[in-house]
């Protein structure tokens, strides 16, 4: 038997104390920005890990429509639950999407004022750890130390403008894209720049697409989840957590993810995966909550002019969307569509691969929506 078929399953499975410690050190102007472009997704660092639920659900997951396919019934992560869950509500068809983009080590150390003659192994391979970040950015020290290669040093209002920088990238790099290694992958830092430089950007698809991209992976084979197993984790507990008559439409805001628990409280869930496998199998569609009470959109994306689905640009892969088949999660009436292999439309991205991030805006652009 191989190595990796006696490897365990694992995901993020401990945020790092380092990242809580730089939350709770920042500025009121540099939380500001964070919020703007995190929203409440900043809440998550305070969510204890379920690796047993990740692990249950992976053999549910139909990589070829994107959904999570059980007895009676699909489900998927939606853009507007996901939204909903930062507080980062809003016309989602109308914000600018996220692009990966190649950054060097060089132009990495550019954007965060670092000086080019500081030598790191780690850069070269794309990548770099929490601390490389955290001596610099995270800890008032660095803004004087004169032996960590920033240009800037003592100048504070240029520091707090790169510890921004520096802070969102490191909270994508762990918790929304993370590495089997703990690293932070370098080219998060050029989605970072752009979101805290267009007021009109969100980071709601690239959240969706690494989580969609992590659970095809892991269903072909995996032993890491590379998505943010954090929020996968609260939305399936919610969605199993069914209330008759439940509605308390929009009171959440942005304290939707510190608010899980209170939501959720009496609520006994399985204990390992066995036990989760077991309660998934059984789960039928009138034991669902199928609309979340705090969902308060008016419009939701529903599929392209001309396509079914639309295009979701993620760090690593561009993966299809297409919400018209779990519309009912959304309060809206729904007929599951003829099956379609979407599969085909998604495309593993490395620097040799041309995406077409053209047609990705024009979909985008033209879907539909549906009001309630």
């Amino acid at each position: 038997m191989s190595t990796s078929q006696n490897e365990p399953f694992s995901v993020c499975s401990e945020v790092p104390s380092q990242l809580h410690m730089w939350w709770n050190d920042m500025g009121k102007d540099s939380i500001k920005i964070v919020e703007r472009v995190l929203g409440g997704f900043v809440d998550l660092l305070n969510i204890k890990p379920r690796t047993d639920i990740i692990e249950a659900l992976i053999p549910f997951w139909d990589p070829t429509r994107n959904v999570f396919r059980f007895a009676d019934f699909e489900l998927s992560p939606t853009l507007e639950e996901v939204a909903g869950y930062a507080g980062l509500n809003g016309k989602l068809r109308g914000q600018y999407l996220l692009s990966p983009r190649p950054v060097s080590p060089h132009a990495f150390l550019d954007l965060l004022s670092i000086s080019r003659k500081v030598q790191n192994d780690d850069l070269s391979k794309g990548c770099c750890t929490l601390q490389f970040l955290y001596q610099r950015y995270g800890i008032p020290q660095g803004l004087e130390e004169p032996n960590l290669g920033l240009i800037h040093t003592g100048n504070r209002i240029r520091w707090e403008a790169r510890r921004t920088l520096a802070f969102i990238t490191a909270f994508l790099g762990i918790v929304v894209c993370p590495r089997k290694d703990k690293k932070i992958e370098i080219g998060l830092v050029g989605m970072a720049d752009v979101a805290i430089k267009r007021t009109d950007s969100t980071v709601v698809p690239l959240i969706l697409s690494e989580i969609y991209r992590a659970l095809t992976i892991c269903r072909e084979g995996g032993k890491f989840f590379q998505g943010c197993n954090l929020l996968l984790q609260l939305w399936m507990q919610e969605h199993l957590h069914h209330r008759v008559g439940y509605m308390n439409h929009g009171l959440t805001e942005k304290n939707c993810i510190s608010g899980f628990e209170k939501r959720m409280t009496g609520v006994i869930f399985p204990e390992g995966v066995e036990a989760w496998l077991a309660q998934l199998r059984s789960t039928t569609a009138d034991q669902v909550e199928w609309a979340f009470g705090w969902l308060n959109d008016t419009e939701v994306i529903y599929m392209a002019a001309e396509e079914c689905h639309v295009l979701l640009m993620g760090l690593r892969s561009i993966q299809p969307y297409a919400p018209h088949r779990v519309l009912r999660q959304l309060g809206r009436f729904q007929v599951i569509p003829t099956d379609e292999d979407l599969s085909k439309h998604a495309i593993e991205l490395s620097p040799r691969v041309v995406f077409p991030e053209g047609k990705i805006r024009k979909l985008w652009h033209e879907c539909s929506l549906r009001a309630r």
